[in-house]
């Protein structure tokens, strides 16, 4: 049999050295990584607890309405249980009114979409939010890939958890913002008859290879260092700011003269109008054992890219899907999804609003959408 990797004198230039000895290192360091945590570490959890269990139980009431993330951040307040964890949930609104429901995106809880659901809600919606497992006040379930199987369950327990009928005709209007976009596509392609209507905001699911190459070969390259590097990189990475002024609330840009002009920044709750995105998701990251768990196994197997299947369902539907996008957005390019969606859903089934500012347009920009959701729903 010939040798299929020969390493004569010749073969060994400094390159193939180089590669040899890196990769012999890495296998090393992920043989001891694994050695050790078969030998001293505990097994993990079932379910890896949020805030609502290991923090808020010991808190006076002062020091829950000074967290950045207060528990009562919006009306209707409910932790529903399940063999998966607690799922925070919120419901108001008129319980005669169309109901809504929102999913938000990988990082934060469900806070950037509390301004349009406020607005909604004022116009007679019955609006919902939830966060998203491992996010703000939700648990972590562990052992188990976070795709969308994982949050379709959580939809279907959180809809079920209200006191109203939600699956029933007419059924309810269903808005995704970001990775929640691409969540709420799978999920609507699987239960079309329980959608009324399917909004996406800057969503993920269409995002075309090339733009997703670096972050997997990042994530092949950190999956094989230890766990706590890893984790201390990601954690530090995600508590900086992605947007100019996001680090600081309305007040701070309007004291500071911080230039977003155009932009229509909402306060994200209205008990607490101080509060702001990038603040609550540092705490959450600080706060919840379970959040650097779910963060990786999102980023591995949620629906960001290649989504094409799912999609093409969609194109099934009797209805028109609403697509926001946003001209600046970093993260979900506005002309390739235009042009992707159309390919693979059809031109006939896509209404399409673009607004002039980046990803974080639910918050900058939440009466523009409401604007445009109010068009489509002809209201």
């Amino acid at each position: 049999m010939p040798n299929l990797f020969p390493l004569t004198s010749e073969s060994q230039t400094p390159t193939t050295l180089l590669i040899l000895t890196a990769t012999t290192t890495i296998l090393t360091l992920k043989l001891s990584q694994y050695i050790f945590n078969a030998l001293f570490t505990k097994a993990q959890p079932k379910i890896l607890r949020g805030p609502a269990t290991t923090v808020l139980p010991f808190l006076t009431q002062e020091e829950k309405d000074k967290l950045p993330y207060p528990p009562d951040a919006y009306p209707g307040a409910r932790d529903v249980d399940s063999p998966y964890g607690s799922t925070r949930v919120y419901e108001w609104g008129p319980e005669g009114g169309r109901k809504v429901l929102f999913v938000h995106g990988i990082t934060t809880a469900c806070l950037p979409l509390g301004p349009i659901a406020n607005m909604l809600a004022d116009r007679g919606c019955r609006v919902m939010l939830f966060d998203c497992w491992g996010r703000g006040y939700s648990d972590a379930p562990t052992g188990l890939p976070y795709d969308s199987r994982l949050y379709t369950t959580q939809i279907l327990l959180t809809i079920t958890s209200s006191p109203l009928s939600w699956t029933t005709s007419p059924g309810f209007s269903l808005i995704g913002y970001s990775l929640g976009g691409g969540i709420s596509a799978a999920f609507a392609s699987v239960f079309p008859d329980m959608i009324r209507s399917l909004i996406l905001l800057t969503p993920t699911g269409l995002i075309r290879a090339e733009r997703t190459r670096s972050q997997r070969r990042l994530l092949a390259v950190i999956s094989m260092l230890p766990e706590w590097i890893v984790e201390r990189f990601v954690k530090r990475k995600l508590q900086t700011p992605m947007f100019p002024g996001e680090e600081k609330g309305v007040w701070y840009n309007e004291l500071m003269n911080v230039d977003r002009s155009g932009e229509e920044i909402a306060p994200v709750s209205r008990k607490y109008p101080g509060i702001t995105v990038i603040e609550a998701q540092r705490w959450q990251i600080r706060a919840h054992e379970g959040f650097f768990t779910s963060f990786m196994s999102t980023g591995r197997h949620a629906p960001y890219a290649n989504e094409h299947e799912t999609w093409k369902r969609l194109g099934l539907r009797k209805d028109t899907i609403l697509i926001v996008t946003a001209t600046k957005d970093p993260i979900v390019n506005p002309d390739e999804l235009k042009e992707d969606a159309t390919e693979v859903v059809g031109e006939e089934r896509l209404e399409w609003a673009l607004i002039d500012g980046a990803h974080d347009i639910p918050v900058t920009h939440p009466k523009k959408i409401v604007a445009a959701v109010l068009r489509f729903w002809k209201m």
